[in-house]
């Protein structure tokens, strides 16, 4: 038959068989590929996000292990443990009037019990949660019954009302500085206990666990207390546990966690500091803000924790965008009835919703990897897990999405593919009928060229496969891809050394605001803190050594400066002579701004004492400080500078220029800048056209 066939039908037919067997062959090979590739892209994204969450973890927990390991040890706080536990045991010469303890029982019986019923199936008697002991008892009157605020802001009582205790002075005297301590950290509470008694002395929210007993009270049976009582007879001054989230029923049935360190009078052991944390810290850092999509995990993924008991420690993402589809998802997973009770009640199934599959016990056991498994709805997901530690505590993070979902890209994917195939099957078989295949082949990979080179890759070529017309359109355009891919090169390394230079002159912010449109940069800042730094002596170092070689030491003098500013997180505006201007909460706005640019101030001292020395000369810097609003603006067209105004920069400037080598600083500045130091003061400086300010000096 194929022997009647002319030579052209042959050709023909040849090129009809190769044609459809290569497009059968690369649309399954492109299939393969491409499944494999979405499947691993799932994968490395869920990898990925979980190790980001991991880390974020780790160094919210390590956070929280130095703030209270430095609390821990600070004068305040051993000396606020000191008095107040002597103060708490002398209430047990004060015991309560009938009237009073009638007080007392009636708030546990109407108002703390029934709120905490509305959360937790509980219905427990008052007596069980009144301390024991009369000191507790007259210090929850005090504190909480006669308190005036709703409870969960008892907080708000700086003074206990009609005491006139040991306890109340100690009491006005500490509570304002651990207030500003909660307040500054972002804890939920600070709790100061007795290691003698294991009694709460102290607690800065006045919850119902004020003045119980951590040994045999009504909240001994917590995680709390447990970890108290394994850090009583610690030796080791720089120790630190951290508890586990629980539903701590002094916060209402809340999820809370602790973080605890001994505290040491001398080398005696003398209490235990616990600060709380609630877990709203860390559901945001886990959802970014209840913002999954954002994130890449798409319409059921989500990032969640699991406790060593096998339950939620995190929020779950269907019982907060849709939690009667999610309540139904758990009572169809087979979930007890009683626990989907408590989520509903709760709002969430953190610390009551278990979740048991292989993924879990995997990361419980400290290893991390993939798999796919049924979470706690019963839904088949791919899950990226790991764990997150922190001294003896361990949590699993599990980052997972719906099979389902994580799968339909590769059904999509299939779907084209075929698409494809069946489309150039026909396509292939009209061209090879009209046309030689060999004439259309070198034009067809010059247009993919072309298109792809158009699309903005460069790294393009095309193969040069003869010596006539299309060999030399070929030849042709490679030159222009490797042309246009040099000229892309240049011009990327010209865009990075101009932005390298424009971060070296200006402020992140103003960077940002250039970037933006924005030529002048002008941007008002409603707080941060200025330094404003003078070498006195400079002129006699000048004189002696010559202004060249004075140049050079200076110019290395201030670039010790600006590494110091860097650590700092203080950004330096300009250096002109034996003048230096810097900012702190500009760029990034730093709640501790006041603080960090005291600190940077003394660095600042101690790098001009170390050059002074070295220079054999008579150095000083006079530094004056303030904080308030400012104004910022890139001065100048084609060579500029960025400067601050404002009422903030001339007064740190006039502290600057009064003459005395020292560390000036306005009141607003000595109040947030916390224990950095002593100061000495006040002494008035005059600034022109104002009334004389009351400045300070750092000792």
């Amino acid at each position: 038959m194929l022997g009647r066939l002319r030579i052209q039908s042959k050709l023909i037919l040849l090129l009809l068989v190769v044609t459809l067997a290569s497009i059968a062959a690369v649309a399954w090979i492109g299939y393969a590929s491409g499944r494999d590739s979405l499947a691993q892209a799932t994968a490395d994204r869920l990898t990925a996000h979980r190790v980001g969450k991991t880390a974020t973890l780790d160094a919210m927990l390590r956070s929280l292990r130095n703030e209270v390991l430095s609390l821990s040890d600070t004068r305040r706080v051993v000396e606020g443990m000191r008095d107040l536990r002597i103060a708490f045991r002398d209430l047990s010469t004060r015991p309560l009037s009938p009237a009073e303890q009638a007080k007392l029982d009636d708030f546990y019986a109407t108002d703390f019990l029934p709120k905490l019923g509305q959360v937790l199936d509980v219905r427990p008697e008052p007596t069980q949660y009144i301390p024991d002991g009369v000191a507790g008892r007259v210090l929850q009157y005090r504190a909480i019954v006669a308190n005036p605020h709703p409870y969960g802001e008892k907080q708000e009582l700086a003074e206990l009302p009609d005491d006139d205790s040991a306890y109340a002075r100690v009491h006005a005297e500490f509570h304002p500085h651990f207030a500003r301590t909660v307040r500054i950290f972002g804890f939920e509470d600070l709790i100061l206990v007795d290691v003698d008694t294991l009694d709460i002395v102290y607690s800065y929210q006045k919850t119902t666990e004020l003045g119980t007993s951590l040994e045999d009270g009504p909240y001994a049976g917590t995680k709390l207390a447990a970890k108290v009582r394994e850090m009583r007879g610690d030796k080791d001054r720089d120790d630190y546990r951290v508890v586990d989230f629980e539903r701590y029923r002094p916060s209402l049935g809340r999820a809370m966690g602790f973080v605890i360190s001994p505290i040491f009078d001398g080398a005696r052991i003398i209490g235990i500091l616990a600060l709380k944390f609630p877990i709203d810290a860390v559901n945001k850092a886990l959802t970014n803000g209840y913002d999954w999509r954002a994130e890449g995990l798409g319409d059921t993924g989500e990032c969640y924790l699991v406790g060593p008991d096998g339950t939620l420690r995190s929020r779950s993402r269907g019982m907060h965008e849709h939690p009667q589809e999610f309540l139904a998802e758990l009572r169809s997973a087979g979930v007890s009835a009683g626990v989907v009770e408590q989520v509903e009640r709760q709002g969430s199934g953190m610390c009551v919703l278990p979740v048991g599959n292989a993924a879990v016990e995997e990361a419980l056991r400290g290893r991390s990897g993939l798999m796919q498994v049924r979470d706690y709805r019963g839904v088949p997901v791919s899950s990226a897990y790991g764990p997150v530690e922190l001294g003896s505590l361990r949590w699993a993070l599990m980052t997972e999405i719906d099979v389902a979902e994580a799968d339909a890209p590769i059904r999509r994917f299939g779907s084209k593919v075929f698409g494809v195939a069946c489309g150039l099957a026909l396509a292939s078989s009209l061209v090879a009928l009209l046309f030689a295949h060999l004439l259309t082949r070198p034009l067809a990979a010059l247009a993919d060229a072309a298109r792809r080179l158009g699309a903005g890759e460069t790294d393009v070529s095309v193969p040069v496969g003869s010596l006539d017309e299309f060999g030399q359109l070929s030849s042709v355009f490679n030159d222009m891809a490797a042309n246009i891919r040099r000229q892309k090169q240049e011009l990327e390394s010209q865009m990075r050394r101009n932005e390298d230079l424009l971060h070296s002159i200006l402020p992140a912010s103003a960077v940002e605001q250039r970037r933006a449109g924005d030529e002048r940069a002008s941007r008002e800042f409603a707080d941060v803190s200025v330094l404003c730094a003078e070498l006195v002596g400079l002129e006699q170092l000048c004189a002696r050594i010559g202004e060249t070689k004075a140049l050079a030491a200076v110019g290395d003098l201030v670039t010790a400066i600006d590494e110091a500013a860097d650590s700092a997180g203080v950004e330096k505006v300009r250096a002109i002579g034996g003048s230096y201007l810097a900012v702190c909460g500009l760029s990034v706005a730093r709640p501790d701004h006041a603080r960090r640019i005291v600190t940077f101030a003394r660095e600042v001292e101690r790098i001009v004492r170390v050059f002074a020395r070295d220079q054999q000369a008579d150095l000083r810097p006079a530094i004056g400080i303030n904080c308030g609003p400012v104004v910022g603006s890139v001065m100048g067209r084609t060579k500029f500078l960025y400067d601050l105004w404002g009422d903030t920069v001339v007064v740190a400037r006039r502290l600057a220029e009064s003459g005395d080598a020292a560390i000036h600083v306005t009141a607003r500045v000595r109040e947030r800048a916390g224990d950095v130091g002593e100061f000495r003061g006040p002494q008035p400086v005059v600034v022109e056209g104002r009334p004389p300010i009351e400045t300070w000096s750092l000792v």
